[in-house]
């Protein structure tokens, strides 16, 4: 492995797992909260709560699908500012349908809950293997971009993960060409087992990553070992910051992060 900076780390947990969070401690810097598609606002606030008491920075997901009304969109970023928060990390969602009037990240940064708050870095997805929501995710990402330049709003990109370091590595590359120079941390699948990414790959755009498998033929006994992210963070290029999607679990992600951390001290 070529020598590099050390690379620094957030991870994403659902709520529920919040309160187990001590098993990452010292191995992220920050932990992004997700908004599961049917679930209550509540929730995601009683794990950013649990996370704060823990001393973790949490950053919470914002699905503008998950919204009944502006009235509780902004009644949670009072909440999410009450508790400390000062970065969000903005999504169309999961959901199919929208619960009230919000449908994509534009509409709540356009919303006037969002002209109100004090989070001072939003945090954008990007798709270096595309969206199946949105052929032209790379057009719409310029867009959002763009408006929170306009609005002096500090901003990182969050990626989706991947098996493949090169369209990644291809996607900081345009990035960074278009003069883009803010964060952008590049997302991991955690070590679970292969098959276990195929089915989540196949839900969340991972397409060329999808193809390698296809292409490869891979065996029912290759596709019950576990992933191995290692190989995929030392073959990207353009970044040392990485988002952990733990699919093999918080306990097995813990062990990982800790194992490559050790790595990576060693071959200073």
């Amino acid at each position: 492995m070529p020598n590099r900076s050390p690379y620094r780390w957030s991870l994403e947990v659902v709520p529920a797992h919040a309160p187990r969070a001590t098993l990452v401690r010292g191995l992220v810097e920050e932990i992004f909260v997700t908004m599961i598609p049917g679930s209550e606002i509540k929730t995601s606030l009683a794990a950013i709560a649990s996370l704060t008491a823990q001393g973790f920075i949490p950053v919470p997901h914002i699905a503008a699908r998950a919204f009944k009304s502006e009235a509780e969109l902004d009644g949670f970023l009072r909440e999410i500012e009450q508790l400390g928060v000062r970065k969000a990390l903005l999504l169309a969602g999961g959901a199919r349908r929208s619960a009230g009037p919000f449908a994509q990240t534009l509409d709540l940064l356009r919303s006037k809950a969002f002209a109100r708050t004090s989070l001072s870095v939003i945090g954008l997805a990007g798709h270096p293997e595309g969206n199946p929501d949105d052929p032209h995710s790379r057009q719409s990402l310029e867009k959002k971009v763009q408006f929170l330049r306009t609005a002096k709003l500090g901003l990182e990109i969050v990626t989706q993960w991947s098996f493949s370091p090169q369209p990644v590595s291809a996607f900081l590359m345009a990035l960074r060409t278009s003069g883009l120079t803010e964060t952008v941390a590049v997302g991991v699948a955690g070590p679970a087992s292969l098959k276990t990414l195929l089915k989540y790959a196949q839900t969340c755009g991972v397409k060329a990553s999808m193809d390698f498998m296809g292409k490869h033929g891979l065996s029912l006994s290759r596709l019950l070992m576990p992933n191995k992210p290692e190989l995929f963070v030392h073959a990207v290029e353009g970044t040392d910051r990485f988002h952990l999607y733990p699919f093999g679990g918080l306990e097995q992600s813990a062990a990982w992060l800790e194992s490559l951390k050790v790595m990576q001290v060693a071959q200073e």
